[in-house]
């Protein structure tokens, strides 16, 4: 068994593979870190030559995990907000927030928008209610070897959810044309992705990508 780094809690050590499916290296054996934690960490922390990008900003976290908080303790204000989580600051729908035009310095939706019916809506709000220079910060689950998102409305229950896009509660996979997508509610569309390196070190799935729309 090999040791990883974790960027999330820091320890290096050995990783435990997915309980249910099996997937090799999935959670870190200190914090329970998964992959899509751990390449968020690393975008979230920066690089030597740049400060975190979202330093300083007013951040709304959509669907917030807790695990990643530590990580951003240099917001200048941190808001969190879900449709079902009691515990989030907001009660919110992605698709039509309520909240005024332009009242936040960033967005953050790890995993989110393959849950969402209308994901063009949610990408039209997240940029409404970005500020000039706000950044909207994405990940999805994406094949990049599909030239076009796979989805189909009539695919409607758990079982079938299940089946064709691997949750019960997912609702498309993603294709490459998931960047058209965020492009045509506005946005300039920046991809960031690890190196070979990292994924060796950090235990990430190849080709993982974190969009980053940037609001003119």
């Amino acid at each position: 068994m090999s040791d990883f780094a974790c960027p999330v809690c820091g320890v290096t050590g050995p990783f435990r593979d997915h309980p249910r499916s099996g997937r090799r290296n999935a959670s870190c054996g200190h914090c329970g870190a998964r992959e899509r934690h751990r390449l968020l960490a690393l975008y979230l922390k920066g690089h030597p030559d740049r400060r975190p990008p979202l330093a300083g900003r007013r951040l709304l976290h959509v669907s917030p995990e807790a695990i990643l908080e530590p990580l951003l303790a240099d917001l200048a204000e941190y808001v969190t907000g879900d449709l079902t989580d009691p515990e989030v600051d907001l009660a919110l729908d992605l698709t039509a927030t309520g909240l005024p035009a332009g009242s936040f310095g960033a967005v953050m939706a790890n995993h989110v928008l393959e849950h969402i019916p209308d994901d063009r809506a949610a990408f039209a709000e997240m940029f409404r209610i970005l500020a000039p220079g706000g950044l909207a910060v994405i990940t999805v689950p994406v094949v990049e070897g599909w030239e076009r998102t796979y989805e189909d409305p009539a695919i409607d229950t758990p079982a079938l959810r299940e089946l064709h896009f691997g949750r019960h509660d997912h609702v498309r996979y993603y294709g490459r044309d998931l960047r058209q997508r965020i492009a045509a509610a506005g946005f300039d569309l920046e991809v960031w992705q690890p190196s070979p390196a990292d994924c060796l070190a950090y235990a990430l799935h190849r080709g993982a990508s974190v969009f980053v729309g940037h609001r003119p």
